[in-house]
């Protein structure tokens, strides 16, 4: 029996190292909060940033117990991230200017196999 729990600790544990690794997951902006802070969850919401308007549902995530929009469907990546991948491979080198600042990263489809946009290799100034 102790053999068998040791066991599984050891398969278990580069899985909770590569967990560990992991940056914690993105807040959602506070925008997102004040269009539940008066709804249920499960509620229809919009939030409006940037003069782009989302709809969604109010529910909780992973990185908050209070209610916030979600979106009913997450959008893409920015424009700019795309043109910068234009002409490009996924893996290649590519840089994104968000204000007076440069970015650089890898070009890559991410999930659900979207359009190859530029993907920052560090999180952007605020």
């Amino acid at each position: 029996m102790k053999l068998a729990i040791c066991s599984l600790f050891v398969l278990a544990l580069p899985f909770a190292i590569a967990r560990a690794d992991q940056p914690p997951p993105h807040q959602p902006p506070p925008a997102a909060f004040e269009a539940c802070a008066k709804l249920t969850a499960g509620a229809a919401c919009s939030v409006t940033m940037h003069d782009h308007t989302v709809t969604g549902l109010c529910a909780t995530g992973p990185a908050s117990t209070a209610l916030f929009c979600r979106p009913d469907h997450p959008p893409g990546p920015p424009p700019e991230a795309i043109e910068a991948c234009s002409g490009r491979n996924a893996g290649d080198a590519c840089a994104v200017t968000h204000g007076d600042h440069a970015i650089a990263g890898s070009c890559d489809r991410g999930p659900g196999n979207g359009p190859l946009a530029c993907r920052p290799s560090a999180p952007p100034p605020r």
